[in-house]
């Protein structure tokens, strides 16, 4: 899998960042336990699944109705997801998702400060069961846009959530949600962070470009 020797060529680059800060090239795989990700709206009930992901294991969220709510995944434990991606050099973000039995409405990639206050988002858009396939979902970005550029580039902020570059000065928590009505299964592997633009470079010679869909 292409994916494979990517991510540990940007893993590598990445390594000489400071502990406790944003590593470009951080991939959450799900080989094992569920990598310090937790279900991020009540609504949400999150299982491991030891096998079946891109590949290996993966996390599965599936829908509590008797809420009405939206679902996701979220860290805001993992410290190489955290932090300054200005400083840091990420340029992107991605994850891996399979839709079991439903369309989604939409799937999002989004960031926050804390738990407190609201954040951005990057909208991926309606998403189609996909007959157990997995499909990738990446979008690239400069951490250090003004709102008015982020917004032109499709990204939405949330009510009271602070500036684009703010917030990704200072990112605490990092989710993936998705959003239907009625009952959702939504398999995600391969959360990840993109490196900075010379070790991207490095990386689009060797594999697929970035898009908005993979």
């Amino acid at each position: 899998m292409k994916w494979l020797a990517a991510r540990t060529l940007c893993v590598l680059i990445g390594s000489a960042t400071l502990a406790g800060a944003a590593v470009p090239g951080t991939v959450a795989r799900f080989d094992t336990d569920e990598d310090g990700f937790v279900a991020s709206t009540i609504a949400t009930v999150q299982i491991y699944a030891p096998l079946g992901g891109n590949p290996g294991g993966h996390i599965q969220i599936r829908k509590d109705l008797t809420t009405g709510f939206d679902i996701g995944s979220r860290n805001s434990t993992w410290p190489e997801f955290l932090g300054d991606y200005a400083a840091a050099g990420v340029t992107g973000a991605g994850f891996d998702l399979n839709v079991f039995n439903t369309t989604l409405s939409s799937a999002q990639l989004r960031f926050r400060r804390n738990v407190a206050e609201n954040g951005w988002h990057y909208d991926f858009g309606p998403v189609l069961p996909n007959g157990g396939l997995w499909e990738s979902y990446d979008v690239l970005f400069n951490p250090s846009w003004d709102d008015a550029t982020a917004l032109g580039n499709g990204w939405t902020r949330e009510s009271g959530a602070p500036a684009f570059a703010d917030l990704l000065g200072s990112v605490g928590w990092l989710e993936v949600r998705v959003i239907n009505d009625g009952s959702a299964i939504v398999g995600i592997d391969n959360v990840r962070l993109v490196p900075e633009p010379a070790a991207l470079g490095l990386l689009l010679a060797s594999t697929a470009l970035f898009g908005r869909r993979r």
